[in-house]
């Protein structure tokens, strides 16, 4: 395996909450085009392995490279990185647009560069017509699709998703699942 390949690095990861020590001592390598998933118990260490990856929490011990770069203490917004999250995490003050666009005028791109990858990204997730829509007008699984359409806006290396499905009905997450699995094959 050829350093390259690799995406991301954890090297003796652990994270202690305290006392408690909820990780000890994670090796684990990512290849570019992977599609990894985490299971286990609730509990478990899970979620705060992704938050770790992230940046929501910084390491007890070992280091965690990106693309060959540390960023073990980088902070979330610096990590070319997005995650999707078990409650959306939307921005109701805005609708379905500039929740998608959000990320990218941070950016500061070009307006029809906005507008264009926010129209792509809207239609892979099959929500071209709720543009102007309210997120809070939207079932779970819409603003589930949102979620997803502004992570993949900014098209970053790493998708971090935690649990997207956790709150939808099966219906949804089938098809959540077949959008990720969709975007995924697309690479």
């Amino acid at each position: 395996m050829e350093q390259k390949d690799i995406i991301i690095n954890l090297e003796h990861i652990s994270h202690s909450f305290g006392d408690k020590k909820v990780l000890q001592d994670i090796n684990l390598y990512i290849k570019k085009g992977e599609f990894i998933t985490f299971l286990g118990p609730s509990g478990c260490g899970k979620t705060t392995l992704l938050r770790l990856i992230a940046g929501f929490l910084t390491p007890s011990e070992g280091v965690i490279t990106l693309e060959g770069k540390d960023i073990s203490e980088l902070p979330p917004h610096k990590r070319p990185l997005n995650t999707v999250f078990q409650r959306y995490a939307l921005f109701p003050h805005l609708d379905v647009y500039d929740n998608v666009a959000f990320g990218l005028k941070l950016q500061k791109l070009p307006v029809e560069e906005i507008d264009s990858r926010v129209e792509k990204v809207l239609k892979l997730v099959s929500m071209t017509d709720y543009e102007d829509r309210d997120v809070d007008s939207l079932s779970g699984g819409q603003q589930q699709r949102v979620a997803i359409a502004r992570a993949i806006a900014q098209a970053p290396p790493v998708i971090l998703a935690d649990e997207p499905t956790g709150n939808l009905d099966s219906r949804s997450t089938q098809e959540i699942m077949g959008i990720l699995n969709e975007l995924h094959s697309e690479g």
